[in-house]
Order: C-alpha cells, then structure tokens, then sequence
C-alpha cells in the first residue's frame, strides 16, 4: 500500500506503516513531530521504492529512524526480487510443461 512521508510516495506494508506510526508517536512532543524527523532522509521511486538514503547532513535524527528507513528499504527490494523470482518461476514452469505436452 502507499503512503506518504516527507511529502513522498512510499511502499509499505501494513505492518511497516503501523511501525512507522508508532515511531512517530514516541518522538512527537508538544514542541516537536516526529514525522519531522523522516524530512529529507531518502528518495523514492514512480512506485515508492526507496532508491537513495540520503546520510542525516541537514537536520538531526534518530538512529531508531535511520535503520527503520534502512530496513524499509531492503525489504522493499527483497519484495521486488521476490516477485521477480516468481515471475520466472511461473515461466519456466509454464515451458516446461508445453514442452512435455509437444513429446
């Protein structure tokens, strides 16, 4: 599903966004947002994969939030591996059996 953080489209499962909301929740105060803390950490995708970490240069954050956007981002591109691997799969198969209904 995909949402939006730091005014960018991004993949997440349901769990990931549940994360994602309870980390914000424990670093919102009644001076500070804690979706504030995700401005300018990362560049994504038309489809909202995380393409680029960008390292905290601008602004301060949490390492809490640093390995969730890591971590975001290596399951986002397992997710598209995975897919691939299926779709393969799905091919190979598909030949393999028109090849044993041609025999």
């Amino acid at each position: 599903m995909i949402q939006i953080i730091d005014n960018k489209k991004i993949e997440m499962t349901p769990d990931e966004h549940q994360l994602y909301q309870r980390i914000v929740k424990s670093y919102t105060t009644i001076s500070n947002k804690g979706e504030d803390l995700f401005i300018d950490l990362f560049e994504t995708d038309q489809d909202g994969v995380i393409i680029f970490l960008k390292p905290p240069s601008k602004r301060q954050t949490s390492f809490e939030i640093w390995m969730f956007l890591m971590s975001l981002m290596q399951n986002q591109h397992l997710r598209i591996m995975r897919r691939q691997v299926d779709e393969m799969h799905a091919e190979i198969k598909a030949e393999i059996q028109s090849l044993k209904a041609k025999k």
